[in-house]
């Protein structure tokens, strides 16, 4: 579904909208499985003044009929039910304080400025975290959206690749995406396959994911992303150092062959990494500071005004670009001041526990979850490297991919730490 153009008209998304519209009404569940893909590889198109991903107006549709189905009924709750719904409500009162002292614009279309189109994405994140893990019910249903996820994570790599031989200097997902993201692909397939090759005990298993591994680690200098190279860096040291000390033999063996198979500009971007606290070093493409302190001043900047002016809501959620402040843990500050801050930090905690116990759960039972929960488990943990230094959670196609690895993670612990050992599934 990956569409490229100049314009993208109502009729154009009429039909590739209607075949959808009819499987969601069928069979939610489905729809599900087809959605994740095209999250991963869909263009935004322009309609009229307004910006638009096919994907964002599919999920519409698909919480539509889930929520029409769901009338009436209860569904199973996850610890983070709570946490989200106060996570949104707060980006809520925000939002509406912003507007009323005016530095969130609730009328505003402007994809980076729009403050109630930022506000409905962080909903319909919530709202897609409690449909998937209402329509997925079992480890067999995770197994199989978890390595759905991986294809469509392994598409976008493969497309940007494409994207890397037009340009012949960067690694580019589909139109509208932040310039490093197929890094994020790369990274979070890294992460997922880290996962079946510590855990799982199958043979074919672990040649898959060690392919998936090693190409993933290919294709993720080509993003020129640092952020992403430096998180799965980091990522891989932690795993060799708590799983398999094998691993560790990945990072100087990649160093050495390194300047056999990527171009200069690509060696200069990862020689880069090394001087991160230097003050003179400077990005080899765009030019931008590498230096740590740097990265980290606009963020500092914006939270220190913020301070001085609303300290307790903040500016609402828009009031300033993703890009601006460039560290989701800034802009959780700067967007819903230490309020917000703060139930962002509570909701952190309750994933890091609801983590632990799911994987001491599938430990305990010898679950064949086991490497769905450690893959997932690495995933949020490149998450928290990168965010650092990047918007995640709050962006389109970043915070989608977020609230996939949340959502499975949860049906895990669902189903892991509510029923008896040697029920959870079927094996990998």
């Amino acid at each position: 579904m990956i569409l490229e153009g100049a314009t993208s008209t109502w009729p154009r998304l009429l039909l590739l909208g209607a075949p959808f519209t009819v499987l969601a009404l069928l069979s939610p569940k489905a729809a599900l499985y087809v959605l994740l893909p095209t999250i991963a590889l869909a263009p935004e198109m322009q309609v009229g003044s307004v910006v638009l991903r096919p994907d964002d107006l599919m999920l519409t549709v698909l919480l539509l009929s889930w929520g029409l189905r769901r009338l009436g009924t209860r569904r199973q709750g996850t610890p983070l039910d709570r946490p989200l719904w106060i996570y949104f409500a707060v980006g809520l009162v925000a939002t509406l304080w912003g507007a009323a002292i005016g530095t969130a614009d609730l009328q505003s279309l402007n994809q980076y400025s729009a403050s109630g189109l930022h506000l409905a994405k962080r909903l319909q994140f919530v709202l897609y975290f409690l449909c998937l893990t209402d329509l997925l019910r079992s480890v067999t249903d995770v197994r199989r959206f978890t390595y759905l996820f991986m294809a469509s994570l392994a598409a976008l790599s493969l497309y940007s690749l494409g994207r890397f031989s037009e340009t012949g200097r960067i690694a580019l997902a589909p139109i509208g995406a932040a310039i490093h993201e197929p890094g994020l692909a790369a990274m979070l397939n890294v992460a997922l396959a880290l996962g079946l090759l510590v855990a799982s005990k199958r043979v074919a298993t672990s040649v898959v994911s060690g392919s998936v591994l090693i190409g993933s680690l290919w294709v993720l200098p080509f993003s020129l992303g640092r952020n992403f190279i430096v998180a799965t860096i980091a990522m891989l040291g932690l795993v060799a150092l708590s799983s398999k000390r094998a691993l560790l033999l990945l990072l100087p063996v990649a160093w050495m062959i390194a300047p056999l198979v990527f171009p200069e500009h690509v060696l200069d971007r990862l020689v880069s990494v090394t001087s991160a606290f230097s003050p003179s070093a400077v990005g080899t493409v765009s030019g931008a500071s590498v230096y740590v302190p740097s990265r980290l001043e606009p963020g500092l900047l914006y939270g220190r005004e913020v301070m001085t002016s609303s300290p307790l809501l903040g500016w609402g959620l828009g009031s300033v670009p993703l890009g601006s402040v460039d560290s989701e843990y800034a802009w959780q500050l700067v967007t819903t001041g230490l309020l917000g801050f703060v139930v962002f930090l509570w909701l952190i905690v309750r994933v890091v526990r609801m983590t632990r116990e799911t994987h001491q759960a599938a430990g305990t039972q010898q679950s064949p979850a086991l490497p769905f929960v450690a893959g997932l488990q690495y995933g949020l943990l490149g998450y928290a490297l990168y965010s650092i230094f990047s918007p995640s959670i709050s962006a389109a196609r970043a915070g989608a991919f977020f609230f996939t690895i949340l959502g499975l993670l949860a049906i895990l612990h669902r189903e892991l730490c509510a029923q008896a050992p040697g029920k959870a599934g079927s094996a990998p």
